[in-house]
């Protein structure tokens, strides 16, 4: 059975809150990179491959240097939107061309389970 992903509208994605997944473990290499390491999930066809071609249970994502930034800036509180300001200004981006970027990496990183979004209700 297939996962149902929930879609969220722009706004909600702007100001959502990203949290790394505290059962990825995020190694700091020597380098200065960022490793993400953790278990893939299996579930139907790709359980049945990973018993047939005993494929690891483990995977490792290395992050590049603009990964290992955004990744160190999450921390729980920024909004996504705060994030693009600190893109922008980290790298020189204009703002509309952080925010396509970061919103790309971010749905990466969500696609791979190792970022979620908590979303705040809104106020009235």
């Amino acid at each position: 059975m297939r996962r149902r992903r929930l879609k969220m509208t722009r706004r909600e994605m702007l100001e959502s809150v990203p949290h790394l997944n505290s059962q990825v473990r995020w190694e700091h290499l020597e380098s200065g990179e960022v490793m993400a390491v953790y278990e893939q999930e299996r579930r139907g066809f790709r359980k049945l491959f990973a018993r047939v071609l005993a494929t690891p249970a483990v995977a490792q994502v290395l992050l590049d240097d603009v990964g290992t930034k955004v990744v160190g800036a999450i921390d729980g509180v920024r909004t996504v939107q705060e994030l693009i300001g600190f893109v922008a200004d980290e790298f020189r981006l204009s703002r509309k061309e952080a925010e396509v970027s970061l919103l790309k990496y971010l749905e990466m990183l969500g696609q791979r389970r190792l970022v979620g979004f908590e979303t705040r209700p809104e106020e009235e």
